[in-house]
């Protein structure tokens, strides 16, 4: 009779080898008990049971993968022994699939992918996220749609807009007509500056998946396309035709387009929808201004501002409508009925100020509430400029330099503040800087001056500086 060594020998294997094989007989063994007994409900027994087989295996990154497993699918999941057992499979095999999975979701889940701002936490840990899900995608047959996608968000989240768009298309391409993956691969092209891609992403499905149609005319408006927007937001709105905030967008990107007509008209539908909503008469009355209707434009304004008293932004623009108009006494009363309403209203405090400033009236009440706007706002350059003009309109020449010039260096982009400053170097006798700054002042943004009149200004004082 032959033993036990003799027999191991015969048959063509070690005692080593045996004893090897017979462990992993057993793993497998504890390994299958495991998904048995958590099928059955018996939590602690399948876990004892994936211990066991650890014991029996300690060389085995499979079952260590599979621990780390088993806590994350625990309700609720246990993240400690979970990334414990994943990170015991990695030291055994760093390419393991399901461990570089288990902890990629892991970090994953703590990555608030829409957030404007992230801690540096949350941006590590969307970069090991990316690590251990890279890992399991190249040690993968197929394409996992929810691994692929959750990497394209990372990939935005970490910088990696060309990743992000290669890991979504692969997720489109299994799910075309899911939504939420068509408007994380438009958003991936976006970020990657293709605005193009983005719309062509949306533009094929919109039609048979509305809820892209806000997306789709946001990038067509970044595009410049806004009459292909606005349509976009039609087609969004026939899935939600109570959404007073598509209504909004649809109106904006017509008035954007100079489609004051059809803006108005809508903005009136909306309006008489939601009679409740100060928006829309806002949006009427300006697009109505725009289309040539000024008196029924300052007649929807001065109305809705009867009707909300309280509507600020009501007033501002009825007050801009005045303005455009040449209804200065009405702006006047406007501005300071505010200002009583609302004492220390800065802007209404400017505005009121500057208005008497450019009439030239009132010149000290117009410094007093200049300065009590910059009370609240002392750096603000418009303000400054106000300021200046008022002295400059009083005759206070060196008060009027001192304010513009702190005006202009804090916008030096403002037109108007540099033709002002030019003014006022110019009556002090002072043309070469008078010149300077009204060739700054064409140089600038472009606002607030007539061109042809600053150009003049320029001549007039160069043929001054060559007699």
């Amino acid at each position: 009779m032959l033993c036990a060594a003799s027999a191991v020998l015969i048959a063509g294997l070690t005692p080593g080898a045996a004893l090897a094989q017979q462990r992993s007989a057993d793993a497998y063994y504890e390994f299958l008990m495991a998904r048995r007994l958590e099928t059955a409900g018996d939590v602690p027994g399948a876990l004892a049971a994936l211990e066991r087989a650890a014991a029996a295996d300690p060389k085995s990154a499979e079952i260590r993968a599979e621990i780390s497993a088993f806590h994350f699918r625990r309700s609720p999941p246990q993240r400690v022994e979970g990334e414990k057992a994943a990170k015991d499979a990695l030291a055994l095999d760093i390419n393991n699939v399901e461990a570089n999975r288990a902890l990629g979701f892991l970090y994953a889940n703590t990555v608030d992918t829409s957030a404007r701002n992230m801690s540096s936490q949350m941006q590590q840990d969307a970069k090991n996220a990316v690590v251990h899900l890279e890992r399991a995608v190249a040690g993968s047959i197929g394409v996992d749609a929810q691994t692929q996608y959750t990497l394209g968000r990372l990939y935005l989240v970490t910088g990696d807009p060309q990743k992000a768009v290669q890991a979504l298309t692969r997720v489109v391409a299994q799910n075309p007509t899911n939504p939420v993956a068509l408007q994380s691969l438009a958003q991936a092209f976006a970020a990657g500056g293709d605005l193009k891609g983005a719309i062509r992403t949306l533009e094929e499905v919109v039609e048979y998946v509305p809820r892209v149609a806000v997306d789709l005319a946001g990038y067509q408006v970044r595009a410049g396309l806004l009459k292909e927007a606005a349509a976009s937001y039609a087609i969004a709105l026939a899935a939600q035709p109570n959404s007073r905030e598509i209504k909004v967008q649809r109106i904006a990107a017509l008035y954007s387009a100079k489609e004051y007509a059809q803006a108005a008209t809508l903005a009136g539908e909306a309006r008489r929808q939601h009679p409740e909503d100060q928006n829309f008469a806002r949006l009427q009355a300006r697009a109505l201004f725009d289309a040539g209707d000024r008196s029924g434009a300052i007649a929807i304004a001065e109305a809705s501002a009867k009707a909300f008293p309280r509507d600020m932004q009501t007033k501002w623009v009825l007050s801009e409508l005045y303005s455009e108009a040449g209804r200065n006494d009405d702006r006047e009363r406007l501005l300071r009925q505010i200002v009583t309403e609302a004492p220390s209203d800065a802007r209404a405090l400017n505005e009121l100020g500057y208005l008497l400033a450019i009439r030239g009236e009132q010149l000290d009440e117009a410094i007093t509430l200049v300065r009590r706007a910059l009370d609240s706002e002392p750096n603000n350059g418009a303000y400054l400029d106000s300021l200046g003009w008022a002295h400059f309109r009083r005759g206070d020449l060196a008060e009027a330099q001192k304010y513009l010039a702190a005006a202009a260096e804090r916008m030096p982009e403002s037109s108007e503040i540099l033709d002002h400053l030019g003014d006022v170097h110019a009556r002090r006798g002072e043309l070469p800087e008078a010149i300077a700054a009204w060739m700054r002042a064409l140089a600038g943004d472009g606002r607030g001056i007539e061109r042809p009149a600053v150009e003049r200004k320029v001549q007039d004082a160069r043929q001054k500086l060559a007699r």
